[in-house]
């Protein structure tokens, strides 16, 4: 769910920046809005990964009637919010102004990521618990 989100944000972005023009060019023209969305790419794509490889880790796990590997579970959770998070900011940030108000989804999906860094135990007591299973 939360690299859901974190693909949400960077959707938005991209967007965003083959419509926005500034100096004559849309600003995906601009090389700084390149690498951060680049960036963003990244960071998605890392987390969608670790999230399916550890669902499919934990079904084997149950397939084989042994209890999920919860630390894995944690890892994925906790960087999952955080790219969402930190990728949603990054959105934010291309969208200007515009990005806080509640004209564009962007603002929401700001909102959400920032919230489930929260949700479901604070991001970092769970990595405590996982620290300790380690």
């Amino acid at each position: 769910m939360f690299s859901g989100t974190a693909h949400s944000a960077y959707d938005e972005a991209l967007n965003y920046a083959r419509e926005r023009i500034q100096g004559g060019r849309p600003i995906i023209e601009h090389q700084n809005i390149k690498l951060k969305l680049f960036d963003m790419f990244t960071a998605v794509e890392a987390a969608r990964s670790l999230s399916r490889r550890v669902w499919l880790y934990n079904a084997s796990q149950r397939a084989a009637m042994q209890p999920p590997a919860l630390e894995y579970s944690i890892a994925s959770k906790v960087l999952g919010t955080e790219t969402a998070f930190r990728v949603a900011s990054q959105a934010v940030q291309i969208f200007g102004g515009n990005g806080l108000t509640k004209e564009y989804v962007i603002e929401k999906i700001f909102r959400d990521a920032r919230a489930a860094m929260i949700e479901d135990g604070v991001n970092e007591t769970l990595a405590l618990l996982g620290a300790t299973r380690l």
